[in-house]
């Protein structure tokens, strides 16, 4: 089933570049209208609205808003199915494929990250009159308006709203990739540290950590790598060397764990450093880079840098630094342009950097220009 369904769509996907909008509702036009597309995050359900879609498309008769198999108890809910595994298996890969999925839905699956969702299987059914009692980062309650509507259509209007969807996201990759090509391109002064005020995104203080680090260290032969990897908790449990690592051949030198204005280290950050230089002997320094100005004079810093722990091998590798700071350092050996060129190119492969950093960056630009 999964093979044909999946070359199927396959086809749909490829030759879309349109949609008969007079097949489709006006109410669940202006509903999808609604949706904040890319603005979730990897918690997103966005991907669940197109497997719905191609599921009411292909299996007419399916109530699609019983997306699970089975009930909090494990037992099976008559008429139901695993959205869950659909989207995974079908919507994921083939949005993948296509490049769709930056700044449109999550490259895990919807209800992967949509726990409020999985949450719910005592309900069997998402009706319209659903009263939420979960906090979501998304609009749960057009979210379900959504679905039940795509599951009042018929095949062929099943059929149009999936094209409706496709051409939304072919439409934001065109868009990203025209930005894209902007980023990479950033000419121009802005102060950066400034700009970190104004904008909360722990994927643009990564990034400018990442160009400084590249102006320091890579004409001592030292490469970095990190800015194209997604932040989220899977990475803590994959127990990586760090947010980004500075490399030399094969060996890693220098591990990196940048922390944006909202998070404060604590012990448990430097357990994971000390487990990880005990896992990597070839690490020389595991540097917490720290967007906060004040935060190496807190209590907590103070008392963790006069510890025995860090007095002693191999917690004495571990050090701290302000991102001001870091900046500080590469002022003197280039000029500000040079660092907004490579934060630009940076901010163009990031993955989790979010749709308006992006769109805040480029403005300032422009303002400066």
């Amino acid at each position: 089933m999964y093979t044909t369904v999946r070359d199927k769509l396959n086809e749909i996907i490829t030759a879309t570049s349109s949609f008969d909008t007079s097949a489709i509702p006006a109410k669940l036009q202006n509903d999808i209208k609604q949706w904040k597309w890319g603005s979730y995050g990897w918690t997103s359900p966005t991907s669940l609205i197109i497997t719905v879609a191609w599921k009411k498309y292909f299996y007419p008769t399916q109530d699609c808003c019983k997306i699970w198999a089975k009930d909090e108890n494990g037992q099976r809910i008559e008429g139901g199915y695993s959205i869950r595994s659909d989207d995974e298996q079908i919507t994921i890969p083939l949005l993948a494929k296509h490049d769709l999925c930056k700044d449109f839905c999550s490259d895990n699956s919807g209800m992967q990250g949509s726990r409020a969702l999985e949450k719910m299987r005592s309900l069997k059914r998402l009706n319209v009159d659903i009263a939420v009692q979960q906090r979501t980062i998304f609009d749960i309650k057009l979210f379900v308006s959504i679905i039940n509507q795509i599951n009042d259509l018929n095949e062929k209007q099943a059929l149009e709203a999936l094209k409706l969807l496709i051409v939304q996201a072919k439409s934001i990759k065109q868009a990203r990739q025209q930005k894209d090509i902007a980023l990479s391109n950033s000419s121009g002064e802005m102060d950066l540290i400034a700009l970190l005020s104004e904008i909360s995104d722990p994927e643009l203080t990564k990034c400018i950590s990442a160009a400084c680090l590249t102006i320091l260290y890579e004409p001592h032969g030292l490469k970095l790598d990190g800015v194209t990897d997604h932040k989220t908790a899977a990475d803590a449990r994959a127990e990586k060397a760090g947010d980004l690592i500075l490399q030399s051949g094969n060996e890693t030198l220098i591990a990196v764990e940048v922390k944006n204005k909202s998070i404060s280290i604590d012990w448990q950050n430097i357990r994971r450093a000390v487990k990880i230089l005990n896992a990597h002997p070839s690490i020389r320094n595991f540097l917490f880079i720290l967007e906060n100005r004040t935060a190496t004079t807190e209590e907590i810093i103070r008392e963790i840098v006069s510890s025995h722990e860090l007095s002693t091998s191999p917690g004495n590798k571990i050090s701290f630094l302000t991102l001001h700071d870091l900046f500080n350092m590469t002022r003197p050996i280039t000029d500000i342009a040079t660092i907004v060129k490579i934060t630009g190119k940076y901010l163009a492969i990031a993955p989790s950097i979010k749709p308006e950093t992006k769109d805040a960056w480029l403005n300032k630009l422009r303002v400066n220009s």
